[in-house]
């Protein structure tokens, strides 16, 4: 231990030992000269001495842990771990993009004949020879995406930068290449990862390694299990090149940004690190440009827009041997270029994409394709992305077997396709006003309400948790007994006001809080942090518990009578009850919210099933502590005023563990801890209807159409120009 940390753990001590002896002296102050000592000591007086006893003994247990307290240095993962943990990544991506891939039917019936070549602007590239040691060539088809991937391997830094106009296929690229990598990896080489570039905060993380360990964090929290070295193993992974980041979407980030991506890119890259970055050549040429230099040792390439032969080909080959309508003309228009909008949209990916999806996958007739909007290409990709959605829904009916492993890829609801558009319209507006195209469910609630809103909801949550408590608290306290009406409406009023505020008080930070995980609700405690919770627990329950006998002391000699018929004492004791309660939960909360070890990449289901579950493991958690530890103290609160057990002692113990359960479990349970990302979106989703309720299937069902992609645990529109054209919907409805 070095030697600064020894000297902090001295003081500790002395400090420990001084507050130690001034909180055990008050205490015996006021023991000795509250109580009846005149006489022989009676029950009351050896409840107080017992009180006081508690009082002491828990605040030396709270003051010796604080002082006591070490905090190791997490362990760095060994080699063994980070070969196992670069195999358990390789297989998660696999996985994940490997369904991606035949969601999108990338290969279906075979991958689009895009040519890529390198750039012909050479302002966007570095100097040829710290690109390859031999001549810099970099051409290809994606149809032969072995021969891509030798080209890359072979560049001297393994930098590639993918450009083109909008709809280009570059994303389609990445992916293809990520696959090829994967498929093609040995062991010494770094697991491709590929995450959305929109994420990265260069303000927070100014080196690329230190963004890349949070989000694969996030993403692949496998990664943070125990046999991979912990929490440790994505920083080790990131930082000692074992990760080849491929980085989607450059241009989607605000410009100013994009400057400070490129140049943090170049601070954080070392000569062993390596890249694949994609971006729209407008905006990566006013990147390089704002930036003053270019992305060190990367190769630049562009795609050759497809010409009307190969896309009259392609297209043929994606009919069935006998379509149900005369495609000849079609086809035969945009081999010969007589239907110019038809030719220009068709020289594009997407272009292909969208005729397929929306005119073969259904068996549409493609006669309008001839008509006038055969003439004008604005007007012809207006038109298609109208009758995306439709055509996707319409041309896949949902699974009779959502079971069936047969049909992963069908759509497991049926929904209408214009309330779908006018919800998806609703989300790429809510993500287009801020500036980000990753749509995570955990901040659904933030963006599609305004701050006055959240105020609104706040407001409402916590007023009718406080009605329920109080409601709860006098039902419970008064019915049973008629003659206790008075300590009802006290009970149930404070109680009711206590949730109130504190619901109100924790519940401005729900909607900026990220998803929890937990793998049982009995999580393991760490003995010195249950030791430090029963210590403070027992302090603050035994000085509450004094202060209350102090109160009924001097109330039982100079009080009216109309405020001892009040029962001032009860609400006092229960306050210091629910005090001890919310600390000892709060430990156990603490505990339970940590990342559990899952068995894959987690998904946008995953981490809401997670969320939702420690949500309710903390509700039965601070249900039980409350409710336990408000009987046993009601009935303690009884016996200490009437020196006896009795029936009455029975029933009120019990009445105030019922109310302590409800309010620790229903207050207790939403307001402790950091996670509570579920709540937030559930209570916006029931509060507004410009949303599904049922939003996860939703979004699901969406992807599982091929309308949206998945990138780990966040969601965005599978075209740009798709999220686009949606955010330009009126709020009303579609266009």
């Amino acid at each position: 231990m070095p030697l600064t940390e020894e000297r902090r753990r001295c003081w500790r001590i002395v400090a420990a030992l001084a507050l130690f002896l001034v909180v055990a002296t008050l205490i015996t102050l006021v023991v000795v000269n509250w109580l009846d000592w005149s006489k022989k000591p009676g029950v009351t007086e050896l409840v107080g001495m017992l009180v006081g006893a508690s009082a002491v003994i828990g605040s030396g247990i709270t003051l010796g842990t604080w002082a006591l307290r070490r905090r190791p240095p997490p362990a760095a993962p060994t080699n063994t771990m980070i070969t196992e943990a670069k195999a358990a990544l390789a297989n998660l991506v696999q996985q994940r993009w490997n369904e991606e891939a035949r969601i999108r039917a990338l290969d279906d019936p075979q991958p689009i004949p895009v040519a890529w070549q390198l750039t012909g602007k050479r302002a966007l590239m570095d100097h040829p020879h710290l690109i390859a040691e031999e001549e810099l060539s970099f051409s290809g088809n994606a149809a032969d995406l072995h021969v891509l991937a030798g080209q890359f391997r072979a560049l001297r830094c393994r930098r590639l930068i993918i450009t083109g106009g909008p709809g280009t296929g570059k994303t389609t690229l990445a992916l293809q290449l990520l696959l090829e990598l994967l498929a093609t990896r040995s062991s010494s080489e770094p697991v491709p990862v590929m995450l959305s570039i929109a994420g990265w905060d260069t303000s927070r993380y100014r080196r690329l390694d230190a963004w890349l360990a949070a989000q694969l964090a996030i993403t692949y929290p496998t990664l943070r299990a125990a046999e991979y070295g912990g929490d440790t193993t994505p920083r080790t992974l990131t930082a000692h090149g074992h990760i080849l980041p491929i980085l989607d979407g450059l241009d989607e980030l605000p410009a100013p940004a994009r400057a400070q991506v490129v140049t943090a890119l170049n601070e954080s890259l070392t000569e062993n690190d390596q890249l694949i970055l994609t971006s729209r050549t407008t905006e990566f040429s006013a990147a390089v440009q704002a930036a003053g230099d270019v992305v060190t040792g990367a190769a630049v390439i562009a795609p050759v827009a497809l010409t009307p032969p190969v896309a009259a080909a392609y297209l043929r080959t994606c009919l069935p041997p006998t379509p149900g309508h005369d495609w000849e003309p079609a086809l035969e228009a945009i081999g010969s270029g007589t239907a110019p909008a038809l030719a220009a949209v068709t020289a594009t990916p997407l272009g292909l994409s969208l005729i397929r999806m929306v005119y073969i996958l259904p068996n549409a007739d493609p006669a309008p394709l001839l008509g006038p909007l055969g003439q004008d290409p604005k007007a012809l990709r207006r038109h298609l992305l109208d009758h995306l959605i439709d055509a996707l829904i319409r041309a896949r009916p949902p699974t009779t077997d959502p079971g069936d492993p047969s049909d992963p890829f069908l759509p497991r609801r049926s929904w209408d396709p214009g309330q779908a558009r006018v919800w998806l319209s609703h989300v790429a507006r809510a993500l287009t006003r801020h500036h980000t195209r990753d749509l995570s469910w955990w901040t659904i609630a933030r963006y599609t309400t305004s701050p006055a809103q959240r105020r609104l909801l706040r407001a409402m949550v916590a007023i009718i948790v406080g009605l329920v408590i109080a409601l709860i608290c006098f039902v419970v306290m008064a019915v049973p007994y008629r003659k206790a009406l008075n300590s009802g409406v006290l009970v149930g009023v404070q109680f009711g006001f206590i949730a109130w505020i504190w619901t109100w008080l924790k519940a401005s930070s729900w909607f900026d809080e990220v998803p929890g995980f937990t793998d049982r609700w009995l999580a393991p405690f760490r003995f010195r942090s249950i030791v430090r919770a029963l210590g403070l627990g027992i302090v603050v329950v035994s000085f509450v518990t004094l202060l209350g006998f102090v109160i009924y002391k001097v109330a039982s000699t100079s009080m009216p009578e109309w405020v001892l018929e009040l029962e001032l004492l009860t609400p006092v004791q229960l306050l210091g009850v629910a005090g001890g309660c919310a600390i000892i939960s709060s430990v156990w909360v603490r505990q339970m919210e940590r990342p559990a070890p899952l068995t894959s990449s987690t998904s946008a289901s995953s981490t809401w099933r997670a969320d939702r579950k420690l949500t309710l493991a903390r509700i039965r958690a601070a249900a039980s502590i409350f409710g336990i530890l408000t009987a046993l103290s009601g009935a303690g609160i009884v016996f200490l005023l009437s020196g006896k057990i009795t029936g009455d002692a029975f029933k009120q113990g019990l009445a105030l563990g019922i109310v302590g359960g409800f309010f620790g479990g229903f207050v207790g349970g939403l307001v402790s801890g950091h996670h509570r990302a579920w709540l937030a979106c559930t209570v916006t989703l029931l509060a507004q209807r410009r949303l599904p309720y049922r939003l996860l299937p939703f979004l699901d069902d969406m992807h599982r159409l091929g309308l949206l992609r998945a990138v780990g645990p966040l969601y965005q529109f599978r075209h740009a120009e798709l999220h686009d054209h949606l955010a330009a919907d009126p709020p009303g409805g579609a266009s």
